[in-house]
Parts: structure tokens; C-alpha cells; sequence
């Protein structure tokens, strides 16, 4: 539990300070690509994650740092859709600025999924560790079903 408090009140400090720098000078483009980035870095960190999981390769010690990259990433949601940044080819849907407490609100359960991702992945019990994946895995779906464009 205190590792998780250090976790957040770091990721916090950083985005804060980060967040309010580039706040001011931060263009759409600029945040549509940031956003593009850390999405991607999502995605990169729930593939590993998945096939570790899955037993697909090996854990040789990284399902720890992929859930724990998660983590971090997932705290940076609520700061990467700031009004305006819905440009070009996104795949944000309107709802977004629309509902903006359905969307903090799906965010949140996003964020809190993920910190219980960490600690299934530091315990190393696999059925807790596929559990928190599986429910990190829904709370995500939740959040895309409603607030990204479909995919086929």
C-alpha cells in the first residue's frame, strides 16, 4: 500500500509540473500527437502484460515494470484530452467534452483497476494476477466502448 501511495504522488507531482508547463503552450496538434504517444505506450505495456499473462513468453521479472508502466500511463488519462485536441484522423469521440463526468468517472476506474494490477503483479499469485488483468482489461473496454470510435 505504501508503495502505491509513493507511486501516485510521484506520477502526480510529475504530471503536475509537467502539465502546468506545457498547459500554456501546448497547440491541438501538440496535444492530439501526446495523447497518440501515451496511448500507444498503453498499448505496448497491455500487449506484454497480456501475453505474460496469458503464458505466452516468459515473466522474466518484467510483468512487475509492464504493470507499473500501466499504472503510471493510465494516471496521465484525465490531462491528454484537453478541449480542442479532437483533430485529424482521432479516435476520441465527442462524448468526451460532452459528458465530462462520465468520462473522469470511467478514467477513475481505469486508474483504480490498474494500481490492483500492480499489486496482483508484485504478490506473484497468478490467480490474482489474472483476475486484476482481466478486470483492468473490462475497465478499459468500458471506457473505449463508449468514449472511442468503434473498431470492426
Amino acid at each position: 500500500m505504501y508503495r502505491q501511495l509513493i507511486i501516485i504522488l510521484t506520477a502526480v507531482a510529475v504530471i503536475l509540473g509537467l502539465s502546468i508547463h506545457a498547459a500554456a503552450d501546448t497547440t491541438p496538434e501538440d496535444a492530439a500527437d501526446y495523447r497518440i504517444a501515451i496511448m500507444t505506450t498503453l498499448r505496448g505495456h497491455i500487449g506484454a502484460s497480456s501475453m505474460t499473462v496469458r503464458g505466452l513468453v516468459e515473466d522474466r521479472g518484467q510483468l512487475v515494470n509492464h504493470a507499473q508502466g500501466l499504472a503510471n500511463g493510465v494516471m496521465e488519462l484525465g490531462n491528454i484530452f484537453p478541449e480542442g485536441s479532437n483533430i485529424g484522423e482521432s479516435e476520441a469521440l465527442p462524448v468526451i467534452w460532452e459528458k465530462p463526468e462520465e468520462f473522469a468517472a470511467a478514467i477513475m476506474k481505469v486508474q483504480d483497476a490498474s494500481l490492483v494490477f500492480v499489486d496482483a503483479a508484485e504478490s506473484g499469485d497468478a490467480e490474482a494476477i489474472s483476475g486484476a488483468f482481466r478486470e483492468l482489461g473490462m475497465s478499459c473496454r468500458g471506457c473505449h466502448d463508449q468514449f472511442r470510435v468503434a473498431h470492426d
